[in-house]
């Protein structure tokens, strides 16, 4: 005669189910796990190509975490689209904690109102984990116009038929995006001309053949120095160290909030909470400690380290209000 299954039994004092027991255990045993995080090398997806400044700045965090994990962190560039193909093979990784991406914001908070499709939900199938710098953005001209002003940059606009001639590295990209909101909120007049990167742009900038443009501080810088590149503001909310006589944008145009870019660390949806805050208060440690933090400053990032929860609520507000202004400027890219 078989035996009938067993059965959960209870308790007679409490009237509890062993099983109750049972699933504690692994809840226990699967937070002690995460504790321990991480257990074999974990793979970090860079959604661009090797030398940009994101890869170069993912593979300082990965180098020292590293370090301090005892496990080799790899770093895998998956350029495309954007920074899209990369975040749609972090999307689609299991929510371990194995699988990260090292992504700008672009990816999430742009790139979806602008592609037809780029293969994730970045409200739904993304766990925000940490904003790790802000890039400095410049705004420069040839020296040759002898802008030395916004002011003068605007009045040299509405002396010409078809203002000032800008250059970016495509439509909706950051920079873009910040011209025409400066074209919103000022008199400025411009025209924008679109390339397949930062280099050529600055290229055609030193040559005469554009007028404008905003690329980041570690592009700019060396060539301002040399005299080739004439700052005019900074893109972001405070001056910088290397050029503190350089305005920010909101101090010439009181209230005008730019498009500020971020450089972060994200995972796929359903990352267990415990995972992301260690990786966050992890990178949190490295750039407090040792020279990281310098070597940020020297490649003209500002240092962030939000919390997950504070990051989150950036991603929502930066994807809402970049999905209008797109939107606004009937903006696609096919």
């Amino acid at each position: 005669m078989k035996r009938p299954a067993v059965e959960a039994r209870r308790n007679p004092r409490t009237g509890r189910c062993a099983s109750v027991a049972a699933v504690a255990a692994i809840m226990l045993a699967a937070s002690v796990a995460h504790a321990q995080y991480p257990q074999r090398p974990v793979r970090m997806v860079v959604a661009y190509a090797a030398g940009n400044v994101t890869d170069v700045l993912a593979r300082l965090v990965a180098e020292r975490l590293s370090t301090r994990w005892g496990q080799q962190v790899i770093v895998e560039n998956r350029p495309g689209q954007g920074g899209s193909l990369g975040l749609q093979a972090v999307a689609k990784s299991p929510p371990d904690g194995y699988v990260i991406g090292f992504i700008a914001m672009a990816a999430v908070a742009i790139n979806p109102h602008l592609y037809p499709t780029v293969g994730y939900d970045p409200l739904k199938d993304l766990t925000p984990i940490t904003a790790v710098a802000y890039p400095h953005g410049l705004l420069v001209a040839n020296p040759a116009l002898a802008v030395q002003s916004f002011g003068a940059l605007v009045e040299l606009s509405r002396t010409r038929p078809a203002g000032v001639f800008f250059g970016t590295s495509g439509s909706g990209t950051i920079p873009h995006l910040n011209f025409e909101l400066l074209k919103q909120a000022t008199p400025l007049r411009a025209e924008h001309v679109p390339y397949k990167g930062a280099t050529g742009v600055l290229a055609d900038v030193i040559g005469g053949r554009l007028d404008v443009a905003q690329e980041a501080q570690a592009l700019t810088l060396p060539q301002i120095r040399a005299g080739k590149l004439a700052p005019i503001v900074t893109m972001s909310g405070k001056r910088l160290a290397a050029l503190p006589d350089v305005p920010t944008i909101g101090e010439v145009v009181p209230g005008f909030v730019p498009v500020v870019p971020w450089l972060s660390l994200i995972g796929p949806a359903g990352m267990p909470a415990d995972v992301a805050n260690k990786v966050q208060s992890d990178v949190a440690e490295a750039v407090r400690t040792g020279d990281l933090s310098a070597r940020l400053e020297a490649m003209g990032l500002e240092p962030v380290l939000s919390t997950p929860a504070d990051f989150a609520r950036q991603v929502r507000a930066d994807h809402e209000r970049l999905g209008r202004l797109v939107k606004s400027l009937q903006l696609k890219v096919d």
